[in-house]
């Protein structure tokens, strides 16, 4: 955007730019111009960046609790500050996922809209490894609650102790 030409600023000889507290480095933003030599002055000036890549859409209808494969996904182009936050970029972000909500075709996939498949469920029967320099150690438990891949989980052991560790894939 044009600096209004009816601002009087002394010439500069060492020009600064700077986002101000709070900008955003992407779309409609801010951007401060400040002179320290020879005379000091600070302008602000209305800036639109624009962040062009690719994204997901949905390429066919999503129903809810649906799982989603690469044939689910289509690409598409755009300027990514104009888009809410959360998009996909990625396929791989997306594949596994299940639709929260059902989806038209064209929909741009947000992460609010798909949910990652937990690894274990609650009540599910689980197997406990514990391993060391030397040595592994293999328990069965039934999962307190459900978990993702990585997340931890409480789990109950056959003594009625309860214990801790974290979620992988195929219930252990």
């Amino acid at each position: 955007m044009a600096v209004d030409n009816r601002l009087k600023l002394a010439s500069c000889e060492k020009l600064q730019m700077f986002l101000p507290n709070g900008s955003r480095a992407w779309g409609k933003t801010s951007v401060g111009v400040k002179c320290t030599a020879p005379q000091a002055w600070t302008i602000y000036v209305q800036a639109n960046v624009e962040v062009m890549a690719e994204y997901l859409i949905a390429a066919v209808p999503l129903a809810q609790g649906q799982i989603i494969s690469e044939q689910d996904l289509a690409k598409a182009q755009g300027d990514l500050a104009r888009l809410p936050p959360g998009v996909f970029t990625d396929a791989a972000q997306a594949v596994g996922r299940s639709v929260y909500v059902p989806l038209s075709a064209g929909t741009v996939l947000r992460q609010e809209m798909l949910r990652i498949m937990p690894v274990v469920q609650q009540g599910q029967k689980v197997v406990l490894n514990s391993i060391g320099k030397g040595f592994m150690v293999t328990a069965e438990g039934t999962a307190l609650a459900n978990a993702t891949e990585g997340q931890r989980v409480r789990v109950k052991v056959g003594n009625g102790q309860v214990v801790s560790g974290l979620a992988r894939q195929g219930g252990s």
